[in-house]
Order: C-alpha cells, then sequence, then structure tokens
C-alpha cells in the first residue's frame, strides 16, 4: 500500500520546536523589550509569558 496524501498531512508529521531557536528567540525578544525602555532587572523577573505580552502591548 502507499502512503497517502491525508496521512502525510497529519500534525505527527511537522517538524518539533527545539529549545535552542526558542531561547535565541525569547532573547531577541528581551532585547527588543530592553530597546523600548525597560531595565535589566525587571527583564530579568519576567517569565517568557510576560515577556510576549509585553511586546504585544508594547508594539516593538
Amino acid at each position: 500500500m502507499r502512503i497517502r496524501r491525508s496521512m502525510r498531512k497529519k500534525p505527527l508529521r511537522r517538524p518539533t520546536k527545539k529549545a535552542g531557536p526558542k531561547r535565541y528567540r525569547i532573547a531577541q525578544q528581551k532585547k527588543r523589550l530592553a530597546g523600548a525602555g525597560i531595565t535589566e532587572a525587571v527583564l530579568r523577573r519576567m517569565t517568557n509569558k510576560d515577556i510576549r505580552e509585553a511586546l504585544q502591548k508594547a508594539k516593538v
């Protein structure tokens, strides 16, 4: 039997997100927030979710 298109499209076939690129994205987002005026001390205490929300609010 051959593998049909519907079987190849399943989400299980998608590549998974890796830890290295995720750390890179978070670092880039922190740099953008630092450029927007948020201090380094505040950035250190923020979680990843807080960083993403702050970026959305700041429109950086």
